[in-house]
């Protein structure tokens, strides 16, 4: 927009803004910019795509609409507001607002106005005062919201004040006498503990172990069926126009329908089919089934109305339904057998269902990128095709993946480029991606990995905003396709479905690479190998913060561990090991210490600060934990100069060991060495010596799980 078309006359003026002024003055621009239809402050809606770099940004954030605004010093006010927030870098070093989030900040502004106006009915800064804002502060509790969701509404209250310099009509007096938001809103320091869950390790096996299957197995099916339908489609454009004997190409697909015991095609789910299909059903025979007249037509060369308009064509496929019966999907395309079952894993494809198990795929890719990498949503959706590369450590030895994105938090407008060293899954889901947006990139200007599924839209917005809504329909279908009553295939938490978010899936890998790295999920994947990975000669995750993560989950995990060992104490369950005893003892004391009564509830805070001693020498093992002291460790090189951090885990004695600690998390991989053991003895070629060796070994196990097994207090 130029600057003669500036839109909106106010009926006040700005004191410091001209209508002409371009709204995104100091913010980057994207490539390509035209800066002379730049909006302009005058505008009533101001585009803020040109300074989004982001492929995540959702469509509607990408303008910031103040049409709907009524009052003019409230529309004046949003808009000195929103402006300067852009545009204007204060003495106190906070950061400007980014334009993707101008569409937020206006909708908090204007819910506070809001308040204002009802209060004192109208908006005006002068009016504004302490009470008032605290009782807009009473206002928010009352509505149940979080301590986090007031502290963002209550921002507008303190930017008022902060930027009154730059507007019209601010606040001159200082909110709250200058608490911070966070005391004011009632919760702790932006340092607290990730509040972001994390997810529970059977929810999150069982979603990578159906994405892996998605991506190994049924994706094949999935691109067959799409190559299928294009080439149909393809085959039917090119005939437009002929002309056809309707009753003659009628016959012949029945006939060859026939020939391959074939029944007419129906929509899989009939449900979603609209008004036109139900009236091309042709009747009532079909007992609430829908046929599918657009696959009839495509695989007939027909146009699905000329055989609604044909009655001898109509009669003929009323008579084929008689005599073939109907097939729900109806494309020609195999279905794999799924090897877990030995069944087919889904019926035959039709359009929709495609499109719908199109979607499933994308967000089975997704989710193996955004958790086996450790990347946030952003630099997710900011791969691009070929972000893969391969290449070899120093030795020639290793072959590493990088996955290539761009890192956007704590980063300058327009990102900066860096690696994740990852594993192979993550390869394969990135070819699947590829191939599922590959037809789409050619209707779209940019050359995006995530783009949303819709062949109907050539939208200019990148990534895939509803990526949330998508996984948890994801989520749905595995457990309505695949699960039983009672029995849902992704397990449910407290008897509900686990609603999942992108940021719980970074969240929930930095807590078992740090506190289980010997667990295993879906696929056998290991947290130990993508630790291993990831931190193997990689910048990436230091620049990312994603190793930084990894050991405030690991400092959390340790202190979490811990309370668990020691309230299983209280419920009297065994510990074994050399320093079984050692903690038994600190355990008792700390219990005296905090239920000198009996009933008294103990603090928990008090509990945790009692035992993070013991948390900060705490390293998870695969057959012991280790309450490390250097000291006494046996697993260390005493000849060594460095002063050693944590313990040599492989080569840990845990039965000599003063700091090895076995726990019934422990216990079946004991048993299990024990029963291989047990089998190898059965063997009787094996030597006289490797029995007896084999037989001192087992008992040694034995008899360091005995107390474990014993039950009673340790």
């Amino acid at each position: 927009m130029n600057q003669q078309t500036a839109v909106t006359h106010l009926s006040i003026g700005s004191r410091y803004r001209s209508p002409i002024d371009i709204v995104l003055a100091s913010m980057p621009l994207r490539e390509g910019t035209d800066r002379s239809r730049l909006s302009r402050f005058g505008d009533d809606c101001w585009d803020m795509a040109p300074g989004i770099f982001q492929t995540r940004a959702r469509n509607v954030h990408r303008e910031v609409d103040f049409s709907g605004i009524d009052c003019p010093v409230e529309r004046l006010t949003a808009k000195e507001y929103i402006y300067v927030s852009l545009n204007e870098r204060l003495s106190d070093g906070r950061p400007r607002l980014r334009p993707a989030a101008a569409r937020v900040a206006l909708r908090d502004l204007a819910r506070f106005m809001a308040f204002v106006r009802e209060q004192r009915g109208r908006f005006d800064a002068a009016m504004i005062n302490q009470d008032l804002i605290d009782a807009y502060r009473s206002s928010l509790v009352a509505a149940s919201a979080s301590a986090r969701q007031i502290t963002r509404y209550l921002k507008p209250v303190i930017e008022l004040h902060r930027l009154a310099a730059w507007l019209t009509s601010g606040l001159s007096f200082l909110p709250w006498g200058g608490r911070t938001l966070y005391r004011v809103a009632g919760c702790g320091p932006r340092g607290d503990e990730n509040r972001t869950p994390r997810i529970p390790e059977p929810v999150i096996g069982a979603l990578l172990h159906w994405s892996l299957k998605y991506i190994d197995l049924f994706s094949a099916d999935i691109f067959a069926a799409r190559a299928e339908l294009d080439a149909l489609e393809a085959r039917f454009a090119a005939r437009r126009g002929r002309a056809h004997n309707v009753v003659a190409s009628m016959t012949e697909w029945i006939d060859r329908r026939r020939r391959m015991a074939r029944g007419v095609p129906v929509w899989s789910d009939p449900v979603r089919i609209g008004g036109t299909a139900r009236r091309l059903s042709l009747g009532d025979k079909l007992k609430g089934e829908v046929l599918n007249m657009r696959l009839i037509g495509l695989q007939s060369g027909l146009n699905h109305t000329a055989i609604y308009e044909s009655d001898e064509a109509r009669r003929r496929l009323f008579l084929a339904v008689d005599e073939l019966g109907v097939e729900p999907g109806g494309m020609d395309s195999t279905i794999s057998i799924d090897p877990n079952t030995g069944l087919l894993w889904r019926r035959r494809f039709d359009h929709l269902s495609l499109i719908e198990e199109e979607k499933h795929l994308q967000a089975a890719a997704y989710v193996l990128c955004a958790y086996l990498t450790g990347m946030r949503d952003g630099e997710v959706q900011s791969m691009r095709p070929g972000c893969v590369a391969r290449s070899l450590s120093a030795d020639g030895m290793i072959e590493r993946l990088a996955v290539r994105s761009t890192i956007y938090k704590h980063r300058v407008a327009r990102g900066e480029p860096a690696e994740w060293i990852t594993i192979e899954p993550v390869d394969r889901a990135v070819v699947t991606a590829e191939h599922l947006a590959a037809q789409h990139r050619q209707q779209r200007d940019e050359d995006d990995l995530w783009l949303t599924l819709d062949r109907r839209s050539r939208s200019a917005g990148r990534g895939i905003p509803s990526i949330v809504k998508q996984i948890n329909r994801f989520r749905a279908h595995l457990d309505e396709s695949y699960g039983r009553e009672g029995e849902p295939v992704i397990p449910t938490v407290d008897g509900q479905p686990w609603s999942f978010s992108t940021r719980q899936f970074r969240r929930t890998l930095a807590w078992y690479i740090a506190n289980r790295p010997f667990g295993a999920v879906a696929g056998k994947i290991q947290y130990k190998h993508a630790s291993v990975a990831m931190f193997d000669g990689y910048a990436g995750s230091s620049a990312s913060g994603f190793r930084q993560e990894v050991e405030q989950e690991r400092a959390l995990g340790q202190l979490d561990d811990v309370v668990t060992q020691y309230e299983a104490h209280r419920r009297g369950q065994r510990m074994a090991g050399p320093a079984a005893s050692r903690l038994s003892a600190e355990y008792d004391r700390v219990q005296q210490q905090l239920e000198p009564f009996p009933g008294r509830i103990a603090d928990r805070g008090r509990l945790r600060a009692m035992l993070a001693h013991l948390a900060r020498t705490l390293h998870v093992g695969h057959l012991s934990d280790c309450f490390f002291e250097p000291a006494t460790a046996l697993c260390l090189d005493k000849g060594s100069k460095d002063i050693p951090v944590a313990p040599a885990l492989s080569q840990c004695a845990p039965d000599r060991c003063p700091n090895a600690c076995i726990t019934q998390r422990h216990l079946p991989v004991w048993e299990a060495s024990i029963e291989e053991a047990d089998r190898l003895l059965q063997d009787k070629r094996l030597p006289r010596f490797q029995r007896e060796a084999l037989q001192r070994d087992n008992d040694r196990k034995r008899k360091l799980i005995a107390p474990l097994k014993a039950g009673g207090a340790s």
